[in-house]
């Protein structure tokens, strides 16, 4: 999927998915409830680490935003949309300081060791070369929290579904993700199962060994 196609369709979508995060109880009973689950996975890494600065890819709306900020952690939100940044930055206006929202696809994404974290939820998903995007966040970052689809019916359905309209989704195997580390110079440090969705995984930088 090229960042234009990206961009696009996002821009046009940006209400939609922005909605999917006003009510945890509506998303769980519509069979969202993956999205809160790889939300808090993030944000407890982030805390456990602990982050001061976390970089969120693909920030959307902002729903990472007060979670984090409320443990004053500092977070710098991209995406290439300009609605989904109008809204996120709706969000980061309630804490002046502490978050920051940028007009920026991750191909734009430069930074290095500019933050302890780097999150991307539901970006993975429609990458063609998805290790490009991990190594550009594995420069960015120390840790990299990325959520993943799995193969299986929910991922063909939403592979249908989205196809109609241009856009491309893709499943990926617990094989997949320690090959994309060695690639990106990362380990696999944890990995959660999002039920039928997928997985979060966090990754690290490989350290060199001690006193080298």
């Amino acid at each position: 999927m090229s960042p234009e196609e990206f961009e696009s369709y996002f821009q046009q979508r940006a209400t939609r998915f922005a909605s999917f995060y006003k009510s945890e109880p509506v998303s769980r009973m519509l069979g969202r409830g993956a999205l809160f689950d790889r939300l808090r996975f993030a944000v407890d890494t982030a805390v456990a680490l602990p982050a001061k600065a976390v970089l969120d890819v693909g920030c959307g709306s902002g729903p990472l935003f007060a979670p984090l900020a409320g443990h004053g952690i500092h977070v710098t939100g991209i995406d290439p949309a300009a609605a989904m940044v109008a809204l996120a930055s709706e969000q980061a206006s309630v804490y002046p300081g502490l978050v920051d929202v940028e007009q920026r696809g991750w191909e734009e994404l430069t930074e290095v060791d500019a933050y302890d974290m780097a999150v991307a939820l539901g970006v993975f998903d429609y990458l063609d070369e998805p290790t490009d995007l991990l190594s550009r966040m594995a420069r960015a970052a120390r840790h990299v929290v990325g959520s993943f689809p799995s193969h299986g019916v929910r991922t063909s359905l939403r592979r249908y579904r989205y196809g109609r309209r241009g856009v491309a989704v893709r499943g990926y195997a617990v094989s997949d993700f320690d090959r994309m580390a060695a690639e990106a110079d990362l380990r696999v440090i944890d990995r959660v199962a999002l039920g039928h969705a997928g997985y979060v995984v966090h990754f690290g930088r490989n350290e060199p060994p001690a006193g080298g």
